[in-house]
């Protein structure tokens, strides 16, 4: 997946209306499970523990996602750093990372959103995941899934049995908040 598809998804408020865009920068309700798992993603992307992701770590993460390894302009990390921190302090917090993964955005932008996601992952795209492709993405996260690991975590979410997650699979694995669940099966090694 290209540094494009990932950076397009910092924008992704609805700009149907001004309604809809008063609403996106309400502060979103959102489910336990769901601000859990949030969080356990920002401490991943908080590579030093200080309670907050900089310019720096947040580079390293497109770098690291984009497989290209190649750095990201400081020009276009300076724009994206500036759209997601709401307070100026430079730093993207716990609650603003929230805030820009649960804002309301309409069907088609959030069903985009899904697709650049599911595509991070199907990196021969071929429309489905594979156990090997999600050990590849997950190793270069740090998280040294084995593809035995990987497979199992799969199966929780295969419902046709052919051993991959297609896009549907994976939409409805997200909608029922099961990604944080898959991260955790691939970091502790049981299921």
């Amino acid at each position: 997946m290209g540094k494009s598809n990932i950076k397009s998804l910092f924008s992704r408020r609805s700009k149907s209306s001004s309604a809809a865009a008063a609403t996106a920068t309400a502060t979103p309700q959102i489910s336990t499970s769901t601000s859990g798992d949030l969080e356990r993603v920002f401490n991943k992307f908080d590579t030093n523990g200080d309670g907050k992701i900089s310019a720096e770590e947040l580079a390293a993460i497109f770098s690291t996602l984009s497989g290209d390894g190649r750095p990201l302009p400081a020009d276009e990390l300076s724009r994206m750093m500036e759209e997601v921190d709401s307070d100026g302090d430079g730093f993207l917090s716990l609650d603003e990372f929230v805030h820009l993964n649960t804002a309301r955005v309409d069907a088609a932008a959030a069903t985009e959103d899904l697709r650049r996601a599911f595509s991070v992952f199907d990196l021969d795209g071929s429309g489905s995941i594979s156990a090997e492709e999600l050990a590849r993405v997950m190793r270069g996260l740090g998280e040294g899934a084995s593809v035995a690991q990987c497979r199992r975590m799969i199966d929780g979410v295969d419902r046709d049995g052919d051993g991959a997650v297609s896009f549907e699979e994976f939409r409805v694995m997200m909608a029922g908040g099961a990604g944080g669940a898959l991260m955790e099966i691939g970091s502790s090694g049981r299921h």
